[in-house]
């Protein structure tokens, strides 16, 4: 039976990669920029790991998968980096080719070296009291990707931050707050990481599931209160429309049948016909009104669009 710490960390990396997966999907939805297409690398990334961790998880006696599913997750995990320093440098406006050009051929070497079987980031398990976990050596392949990672990731942090420092818009500032601690939260889930180096401290493991969740749901947030990729708009537009929708279905048909009524009383009888007539005389009055709805909605809605 599947200890608490394998069940947990099961459940919350499948909460994890249903809200990466949502959000990914908003993104590329609604993005336009290319930004936004480096930002949903990075959630699919997190859902890769996610997925990973959760396979790893249910199945859990089984050694040689384990090790195959970390093998797996490693190829993507291997472009953070590159990805986190790209869409921070794309997303301010401050391209710097060459050295995004240099963190990228890093982290293509990474998965060529591990399909030619150069470089082995997984030699086995730890089989603790509470699971078994995939086993990394502390060599100078493993040590070298974790400082290239971190080191990537808090340059991005501190350009995030001196660009909300000059930001004048507090719109703006309020966005880029939420991308920075977004990438603060990922930057803490490698605790999770300890426990494939032999540090035997069980809560790591789901503590760092859930910080990758916590992510993806940083930035869910922040779509949905702050307008960050421009879904709140379409939310609303979307929720305005339909409730617009059910009235004018509501008062077309009542005033069909009130209509129908009349004629049918003058005419003596109630026909086909008398509906037919009733119909066409509440269209022709509901469409200068529909016009003016839109019109209407429109013009609302147009003042509270914000892009990302």
């Amino acid at each position: 039976m599947a200890s608490t710490v394998v069940l947990i960390t099961s459940i919350a990396s499948f909460i994890g990669f249903a809200i990466n997966v949502f959000v990914m999907f908003v993104i590329l939805s609604r993005g336009r920029r290319r930004y936004h297409l480096l930002f949903a690398l990075i959630l699919f990334t997190a859902v890769c790991w996610d997925l990973g961790i959760f396979l790893i998880m249910i199945r859990n006696s089984f050694p040689n998968e384990i090790i195959l599913y970390h093998k797996l997750i490693s190829i993507p995990i291997n472009f953070l980096p590159a990805l986190f320093y790209h869409f921070t440098t794309t997303y301010l406006n401050q391209p710097r080719k060459k050295s995004t050009i240099l963190i990228y051929a890093y982290c293509i070497l990474g998965p060529i070296l591990l399909v030619a079987g150069i470089i082995q980031p997984v030699t086995g398990v730890y089989d603790y009291s509470w699971g078994t976990i995939g086993r990394y050596e502390p060599n100078f392949d493993n040590l070298s990707w974790f400082l290239v990672y971190n080191f990537f990731i808090l340059l991005s942090c501190w350009l995030l931050l001196q660009a909300r420092k000059m930001e004048p818009s507090p719109v703006t500032r309020r966005h880029i707050g939420y991308i920075l601690a977004s990438f603060i939260v990922f930057s803490a889930a490698q605790v999770k990481i300890l426990v494939a180096y032999g540090v035997d401290v069980a809560f790591m493991l789901p503590l760092g599931i859930l910080l990758i969740a916590s992510f993806g749901a940083v930035i869910g947030v922040a779509i949905v209160k702050h307008q960050l990729v421009d879904i709140t708009v379409f939310v609303r537009r979307g929720i305005t429309y339909s409730v617009l929708a059910a009235l004018v279905i509501f008062i077309f048909d009542f005033s069909q049948h009130l209509i129908a009524a009349f004629l049918g009383g003058i005419a003596g009888e109630h026909s086909t016909y008398i509906n037919f007539a009733s119909i066409a005389v509440v269209v022709i009055a509901f469409m200068p009104l529909k016009k003016r709805l839109d019109r209407m909605i429109g013009t609302i809605l147009a003042k509270k669009k914000i892009e990302f």
